[in-house]
This record gives structure tokens, sequence and C-alpha cells, in this order.
């Protein structure tokens, strides 16, 4: 059972609500041919999400961890492609709610998570650890080589 209530109460309990509401407003918006609006987005988002967005952060781009796969961030397409530019770190951090890694990396989704948390709307439960120097330090010892391996520097 998912912690989140939202997602207990209204994602799982009404799971088909936001595709039936999206039809109800191409209907009213469009008449008639808002079912025909209706069926080209029920196949434009997954050809796009599963197709370009994957496609796009995976073939070309810079990497700033060395994951499994071949995911890439593609800056500055963020807008275009559903703020997914950073795939790379996504997929090095997959539950953290930040995916910006470097002082470049835009992060519009990050933005709209804090104007939400700072409106007691959302809570942020997770953030990729940033790694940081210890001043000082010139010896590699167990918790630097885990850090290292953690953060997969």
């Amino acid at each position: 059972m998912p912690k989140d209530w939202l997602e207990r109460h209204v994602y799982t309990k009404y799971r088909n609500l936001g595709v039936s509401l999206l039809m109800v407003i191409d209907v009213a918006l469009f008449g008639v041919a808002g079912v025909s609006v209706w069926a080209v987005q029920m196949m434009w988002i997954p050809f796009w999400a599963g197709g370009v967005v994957n496609g796009f952060g995976h073939f070309r781009g810079y990497r700033n961890f060395d994951t499994d796969d071949a995911s890439t961030n593609v800056i500055p397409f963020g807008i275009v492609i559903g703020g997914e530019e950073l795939h790379n770190n996504h997929h090095a951090y997959p539950t953290s709610a930040k995916l910006s890694n470097k002082w470049y990396e835009l992060d519009v989704g990050w933005m709209y998570i804090q104007a939400l948390a700072a409106l007691r709307l959302a809570t942020i439960r997770k953030v990729a650890q940033a790694p940081y120097l210890i001043e000082g330090k010139r010896t590699v010892d167990d918790a630097t080589l885990r850090a290292v391996l953690f953060h997969r520097l």
C-alpha cells in the first residue's frame, strides 16, 4: 500500500479518472470531434514519453554518472521533452526529487516541487546527497571508497 495519501485515496482508487476526465474536457471543448482529439492524445502520450523522451535521453548528450545503461543528459531540451533532459542523473538517483547535479543544469520539476513544498502541498522525501571533500584529508580510507562507489564519481 502506498504511503502517500493522494496515491492511496485518489490514484489507486480512481485510476481511470484522469483519462476519463480528459475525454470529457475534449468533448466539452471540441464537441464530437473531441473524441478524435482524445484518441490522438491517448496514442501520442505513450509515443512521446516512451519513444521520443527515452530516445533523446539515451542517444546523445553528456553523462555525470557511470550508470549501467546508455542514459545521457540532453540540456537544453527540458521543456520540449517534459523535464527529462537530466535523464542520466535520473537513472543514477531514480528516487531523488531533485534531478539537477551541476550548477548549469536547470531542473524545472525541482522548482515546481519546491514551490509546492513552500505552500505545504508537497513533501520532499528524498534528494540525492551531494558529495563533498573533507578539507585536509589526504588518504583514501573505507569511508572515502564507499562514498565514491555510492555516488558513482
